[in-house]
């Protein structure tokens, strides 16, 4: 094993325990090839939710069998499962009950996955599978149309107007079987931007189609940018998981606290030039900008925010100015952000 070039792909290790603690969540994924008990055994201490585990897979010592061991749905565990098996000529082994009990029933979480959803109400999820393999459809609400109109299985569309969505979701009856009374333990699906009740029956996804903007002087606070953040959230009632991106102006880009803010938040930080954002159309101008920038006035925080949301994007926060340091605006953009975090 000395002999091994130590920049090689193919690296040597004495403890598997050791290598899978340093590398398990550095990784897209992994594959065993061995037994799955030492697998279970060995990955048992690092595994926290489905929501954020990469998916294993483990191929039989004999290379017949290929098992979804981890993640098989959100974090793409079954198909990584059935394309090393077909690479190998093997066996796919996949227990989901969504793929292996009821072919015809969707499997929702790759169904929410796939359109670029977040799930806030995981508890609520296998409630909602366990309906669809029972052959129930589950009622959604999305206004704002962020699930394809070509819908899974099981999956039907409710009509329900933007305006007061939560409002509407507030006031609708719990979920009925077909064949008897109420079943409040069939859950709706509702999916937006905006900040939805928490309530029983109701799984609840995020659509991350909200871009933040930030202006910040400075080296401000580290906690600044992240308190500014959840505090115009919360008056606004915005969903803080339905944010897709912060922007910001480049010379800005590396500021601790905006680090700090997308690092807690696990979101990205996009950055464009002075002279892009000057270009950009925002309501609210600022001179000072225009000095410290050399571009004619315009609002780091507006035109960051609509930048990074696209075309067709519009203010649904104007700026808002925090503590004489920084400044936050929101802007929405037409299409699920499906950019990594």
């Amino acid at each position: 094993m000395r002999d091994i070039d130590p920049n090689a792909e193919i690296r040597p290790f004495k403890r598997l325990r050791d290598i899978l603690g340093r590398e398990y969540r550095r990784r897209a994924g992994h594959i065993f090839v061995g037994a799955a008990g030492i697998a279970v055994r060995m990955l048992a201490p690092l595994l926290g939710h489905k929501s954020s585990d990469p998916p294993v897979v483990v191929m039989s010592p004999d290379g017949r069998f290929v098992v979804s061991l981890v993640s098989g749905h959100w974090g793409g565990g079954n198909a990584l499962a059935r394309h090393i098996a077909r690479i190998a000529g093997a066996c796919p082994v996949i227990t989901t009950a969504s793929d292996s009990l009821n072919g015809t029933a969707a499997a929702l979480d790759i169904s929410l996955r796939d359109a670029g959803l977040r799930v806030l109400d995981w508890d609520m999820l296998p409630k909602a599978q366990a309906a669809l393999l029972e052959g129930v459809a589950l009622r959604l609400w999305d206004p704002c149309r962020a699930l394809p109109e070509a819908l899974p299985p099981g999956l039907e569309r409710q009509v329900c107007g933007e305006g007061h969505f939560p409002e509407f979701l507030e006031r609708h009856p719990p979920h009925a079987h077909p064949c008897g009374p109420a079943r409040p333990d069939i859950p709706d699906v509702a999916a937006h931007w905006r900040l939805l009740p928490e309530r029983a029956g109701l799984l609840r996804c995020a659509v991350p189609r909200l871009f933040v903007g930030i202006g910040c002087r400075r080296n401000v606070p580290a906690d600044a940018v992240l308190e500014a953040i959840r505090a115009c959230f919360a008056a606004s009632d915005l969903e803080i998981r339905a944010i897709a991106a912060l922007a910001t102006v480049a010379e800005k880009r590396r500021e601790p606290a905006l680090a700090h803010a997308a690092g807690c938040l696990g979101l990205p930080v996009l950055d464009f030039p002075a002279e892009a954002l000057a270009a950009c159309a925002s309501p609210n101008l600022s001179q000072a900008a225009a000095r410290r920038f050399g571009q004619p006035p315009f609002s780091v925080c507006e035109a960051s925010a609509l930048t990074a949301a696209g075309k067709g994007s519009r203010l649904i926060l104007p700026k808002v100015k925090i503590g004489g340091c920084l400044t936050v605006a929101v802007a929405l953009g037409v299409r699920t952000w499906r950019g990594r975090v």
